[in-house]
């Protein structure tokens, strides 16, 4: 219903998808008023909030790392430290954390491991390679 009279409110024959003529009463700027003061009545839908499995999920459906985009635990932060001491290259580091080259150098510039110009420079070079 929401959407119906969103159409209407938009100039728009929710119907046909057609734009309403210019002398339509759903033209008169009153109405397209009180059409778009009607939908601020519509209840809000809440979005239901995912699971890690479920983001995890998506992000493999995409073609991503399964933990893109997700927080890092603290454990999570101190492997990659771990590792870039024991000196685990980078995309080795990003596959057995399931994330990506570039997540893994910012969490290693923000723990201070590198300096702003090599998280570019190593940046840079690992979008080189991901372009081949």
């Amino acid at each position: 219903m929401a959407s119906i009279v969103h159409g209407l409110a938009n100039g728009i024959d929710p119907i046909t998808g057609e734009i309403l003529p210019e002398h339509s009463p759903y033209n008169h700027p009153d109405v397209i008023r009180a059409l778009f003061q009607s939908l601020q009545w519509q209840p809000k839908v809440k979005k239901v909030k995912k699971t890690q499995a479920q983001k995890q999920q998506e992000n493999l459906e995409k073609g991503l790392p399964k933990n893109y985009g997700l927080p890092w635990s603290d454990t999570d932060i101190e492997q990659v430290i771990a590792l870039y001491k024991g000196n685990t290259e980078i995309d080795r580091i990003a596959g057995e954390l399931a994330r990506k080259p570039g997540s893994i150098i910012a969490v290693l510039n923000k723990q201070g491991f590198i300096d702003d110009i090599q998280a570019q420079q190593l940046n840079q070079q690992y979008r080189y390679q991901a372009q081949r």
